[in-house]
């Protein structure tokens, strides 16, 4: 992808936006905690692990986003850009050097892992993500806790070393955040965020709203992607950005299985009373609404909407941009298979600041700081470098920029926390 040493919102005729982790933004110190014992109680209760799991301390030192499981050996990793594991434990052990070598030879690499570097979709579905996979948000941050926990409960009893905690895991997490059960109460998830929305919820701060609506003024399409459905994410988006939320975009775009809303030709589906219409396929010919919510959809067929309705270009001359926190659907799958530049969000940026709370997922004892580990840049801060355009810490941040200036940057990516002057002209 090329790459520029300046940036401009204005250059982009096409603006998205994710919702979660990115447009809200959740309250950590009780989020993490309260899906950490719904996984452990799930297991316990529906799985049939030892009653002591739900009894393990909750440990946030442990913790850091972007961990790889390898399932089989029931380990952890976190690999440098180059697929070498940094660091690794066995449950919750860290791993000395002389027991990477013996499970991943000398070079200290994993095949699947390579694979995976080469592809980060190659591991998505199918039998390999039954082997590898990666904790990217904060949606599943807890699980490699729970995983490490369980890890350590079967060895203490001698259980046999075919580790097969993950699928178990796994089921523990489409229960949680399956689309049905928001509407249904049968996720301890939806129904704790129905409860008390103020302890997980976060208020968009009212300085985006407003920036939203200059780029509308402005003359840009601006839409919402959010995999979330569309029950859920006017729950959370009425929170957060308040009761009129969808006023803010050209299209809403909900339950869109990312990374495959970038790739695919899924269509699109009708939305009403806060639902998916069976059966409402839009062919992929046809064109959107302009302030309409749809279900699932595509991308191609929504750059052809806002091109027809809005923007009058060619199409090779029309410039996109998406903005997320997740590094393969929000980063990698966009600009690799659409060439959409992309702003990544990381909330490890606000390392920096003293009023954050949550700080392990920056530098833990474990796993050392996100970005590199002794000189090493990790794999994140590779795909962040090589696939995004900027690096932020919140949307807060892009708001203290006027739209019609640049940001003069390295050529790379730029990471912005609390922005110099010298970086805007």
């Amino acid at each position: 992808m090329s790459r520029s040493a300046d940036f401009s919102i204005m250059d982009y005729d096409i603006i998205g936006f994710d919702l979660d982790g990115t447009l809200l933004r959740y309250n950590l110190n009780f989020m993490v905690p309260l899906e950490y014992k719904i996984l452990t109680n799930y297991l316990v209760k529906v799985k049939g692990y030892p009653k002591c799991l739900v009894e393990k301390p909750f440990n946030t030192n442990f913790l850091q986003k972007g961990l790889i499981i390898d399932a089989e050996r029931g380990n952890l990793l976190k690999l440098a850009a180059d697929g070498s594991i940094l660091r690794a434990t066995h449950g919750t052990k860290l791993l000395s050097a002389e027991d990477l070598e013996k499970f991943y030879g000398k070079s200290r690499q994993w095949d699947l892992a390579q694979e995976f570097i080469k592809d980060p979709l190659s591991t998505w579905n199918g039998p390999a993500a039954e082997k590898l996979r990666t904790l990217l948000d904060y949606f599943d941050l807890a699980a490699a806790l729970v995983f490490a926990q369980a890890v350590d409960i079967l060895d203490e009893q001698g259980e046999e070393r075919n580790y097969k905690i993950w699928p178990d895991i796994l089921s523990a997490l489409i229960h949680m955040y399956s689309r049905e059960h928001f509407a249904s109460g049968n996720s301890d998830y939806f129904e704790s965020l129905k409860a008390q929305p103020q302890l997980y919820l976060m208020r968009t701060n009212e300085n985006v709203i407003k920036w939203i609506k200059e780029l509308r003024a402005a003359g840009k399409a601006v839409y919402l992607l959010t995999g979330s459905n569309i029950d859920f994410a006017n729950f959370t988006a009425s929170y957060a950005l308040g009761p009129d939320w969808r006023d803010l975009f050209d299209c809403t775009l909900c339950f869109a299985k990312k990374p495959g809303f970038f790739g695919m030709k899924r269509p699109f589906l009708r939305v009403a009373d806060l639902a998916e219409i069976p059966k409402s396929e839009i062919p992929l010919n046809d064109y959107l609404q302009l302030g309409g919510t749809y279900s699932q959809g595509n991308f191609r067929q929504l750059l052809n909407t806002f091109n027809k309705l809005l923007i009058h270009k060619p199409l090779n001359e029309i410039r996109s941009l998406y903005v997320g926190d997740n590094l393969i659907q929000d980063v990698y799958a966009p600009a690799s298979y659409c060439n959409i530049a992309t702003i990544a969000l990381s909330e490890e940026l606000l390392c920096r600041e003293n009023n954050y709370d949550f700080k392990s997922i920056v530098q833990s004892e474990f796993w050392g700081p996100y970005f590199s580990v002794d000189g090493s840049p990790t794999l994140w801060y590779r795909i962040i470098e090589n696939y995004s355009q900027l690096c932020i810490p919140d949307l807060d941040t892009l708001t203290k920029i006027p739209i019609s200036d640049k940001i003069l940057y390295k050529t790379g990516t730029a990471f912005l926390s609390n922005l110099p002057n010298t970086l805007m002209v």
